[in-house]
């Protein structure tokens, strides 16, 4: 029975605009070009070492995603460069393509590479968990879920506070919701993946959860691609070689964060959804409804996007009505979960301003930016195939042309959002997508091989994947490990100490806001102060408290955090990340 959905556009076919007297030549043009805006990109993040949105300056906290960009991409995108020239010069240099121009695909292994593929790949996240992360929640998005996690393995939502706490605010973490009235909190994000993380917590493994899910990944995506090219197994092993040779892929897996959890759930998704003629197609939306409360509903709402659209573009009705009433129940049950568990307006202390932008254009520089993240963290050779692939995009399975699709609305979504994605290893809000970037990609190294041969495309795919492994996978780990390194040295020292309250000032040390964390009970002593939030009176009252530990500048510094506080900064007529305007 055939699939309208992978097949109603039909299949990769020569006459595209790629189409060049000498095949050859596009690829280089493209290699070339990924090179220079790599070497723009590696230049741009020099320029902002030099200015306050790329310093960390104590003063400054809303700045990391420019520290991150011009602390990591010199050298990442310079490896992108390397290897983009030497490709386009080396692999590219015949004048003329072999004559042979299909594809060939090698004797069937998948269920050879499969599993070693996927164990590998737990393998390296499950130790990188602990020798590049440290086995620490950096961000106050990754502390919350193993926060919401504890209070979840008590049987409660919210957790309550013991009496004697007056200045809540100076203990309560970031994305913490406080309810005055019951003297309770919770975390703010949706609880799906806390719910997923408490059950691996249950048992002390909660640091094997997002292996464990980069593992399912990466089994669902080989059955997802091989239900859109049933004939060719080639195809299916290339996605999976693509997606463990991206740096992102293997180094968000490593941490606590939500994003391999949406990345893992919709790539199932994928799996079921790209199998019509069976009856697990109709389980699609319970899982679409289950990535949907995982954190933020978003991620899942713009992936998915294209792919019901088609279904009511082809006048599918059964699956449309299906599709359409699981997913509606879904959002309104989250919805009433987030309006029932929603903290006064007083205590939330949201502003009422929308999340949303039209005009926003700082965008301008912060997007180009993404693009160049997303560029240095996966596959070296990912950016040719993506670019073949999204050429072909009319002749394309309508499948694939909905994975193109996703790709765009995630991307062009956040053109729109108020800010840039502050941490993350690579283009973080985009993970939950990345699935859909590497079928598109994989569908470009078909292209390719039409137009170079077999033989070359081979190479090309083979070489971007040994070199990513080989080179940018090391340097994009060293790189979170020494970020890492300091934070959790500091929290592991903190968490030490005899005395029954620490007290710290986060302006003392560039991003350490997120150092003010506490048991959900405010059982596990010591309680983390933040001074900053404290008025003077009561900062005096505490130092006149027996059993509480100050933590001054030069303790802060010993632990390798950043305390500097720079006088001169290059001019920066765009004011990224509040730039001067936060240090005067």
């Amino acid at each position: 029975m055939s699939d309208p959905i992978l097949h109603a556009s039909g299949t990769a076919a020569a006459g595209s605009g790629l189409t060049t007297r000498n095949p050859l030549r596009t690829p280089r043009l493209v290699l070339v070009g990924v090179a220079l805006f790599a070497i723009a990109g590696a230049c741009f993040a020099l320029w902002l070492r030099g200015v306050a949105a790329g310093s960390q300056d104590a003063r400054l906290f809303r700045n990391v995603f420019y520290v991150l960009f011009a602390r990591n991409e010199p050298l990442g995108l310079l490896v992108v460069a390397l290897f983009s020239l030497g490709a386009a010069f080396l692999l590219f240099r015949k004048r003329t393509a072999p004559a042979s121009t299909a594809a060939e695909s090698p004797q069937p292994r998948g269920r050879l590479v499969l599993p070693a593929i996927a164990v590998a790949v737990f393998a390296v996240t499950a130790l990188g968990t602990q020798f590049v992360c440290h086995d620490y929640a950096l961000t106050a998005d990754e502390y919350m879920a193993d926060f919401q996690a504890k209070i979840f393995l008590r049987g409660k939502v919210l957790a309550e506070l013991p009496a004697g706490w007056s200045a809540v605010g100076s203990i309560t973490p970031t994305y913490v919701d406080y309810f005055p009235q019951t003297r309770s909190w919770k975390s703010t994000y949706l609880p799906g993946y806390a719910a997923i993380r408490a059950v691996f917590q249950s048992v002390d493994l909660q640091s094997l959860l997002n292996p464990f899910l980069a593992a399912v990944t990466v089994l669902a995506l080989y059955g997802t691609a091989r239900n859109i090219w049933p004939e060719q197994e080639a195809n299916a092993l290339a996605a999976v070689l693509l997606l463990p040779a991206s740096p992102q892929f293997l180094v968000l897996g490593m941490t606590a964060y939500a994003m391999p959890a949406h990345l893992a759930l919709n790539t199932c998704w994928l799996w079921l959804y790209s199998d019509q003629t069976k009856r697990r197609f109709y389980v699609a939306p319970l899982i679409g409804v289950l990535a949907i409360g995982l954190h933020q509903p978003i991620v899942h709402a713009l992936f998915v996007a294209p792919f019901l659209l088609r279904l009511l573009l082809q006048r599918r009705w059964r699956a449309v009505f299906v599709f359409g009433a699981i997913y509606a129940a879904g959002c309104c049950a989250w919805q009433m979960w987030r309006l029932h568990y929603a903290p006064p307006p007083a205590a939330s202390g949201g502003s009422g301003e929308s999340i949303l932008w039209l005009w926003n254009p700082q965008m301008f520089i912060v997007q180009p930016m993404n693009l160049l993240l997303l560029i240095g963290w996966t596959a070296l050779c990912v950016p040719l195939l993506c670019s073949f692939g999204f050429a072909r995009f009319s002749k394309m399975p309508a499948f694939l042309q909905d994975a193109a699709l996703s790709c765009a609305l995630t991307f062009g979504f956040y053109y729109f959002f108020y800010t840039d994605q502050a941490h993350g290893w690579g283009y973080r809000y985009f993970h939950g997508t990345l699935s859909c970037l590497v079928l598109v990609a994989t569908g470009g190294w078909n292209v390719l091989s039409e137009r170079v041969g077999s033989r070359i495309s081979r190479g090309f795919l083979v070489a971007g994947v040994a070199v990513s492994l080989l080179v940018l996978l090391p340097l994009r780990c060293y790189q979170a490990e020494t970020f890492t390194r300091p934070y959790a040295r500091a929290a592991a020292a903190i968490a030490t100490m005899p005395n029954s309250v620490v007290a710290l000032d986060g302006r003392d040390c560039w991003y350490c806001y997120d150092l003010i964390r506490n048991d959900p009970f405010l059982e596990e002593p010591p309680i983390v102060v933040s001074l900053s939030r404290l008025t003077p009176e009561s900062v005096i009252a505490l130092k006149n408290t027996d059993g509480v530990q100050f933590l001054e500048r030069a303790d802060l510094a010993a632990f390798g955090l950043t305390t500097k506080r720079d006088t001169e900064f290059k001019h920066d007529r765009f004011d990224l990340g509040l730039g001067i305007k936060a240090v005067r």
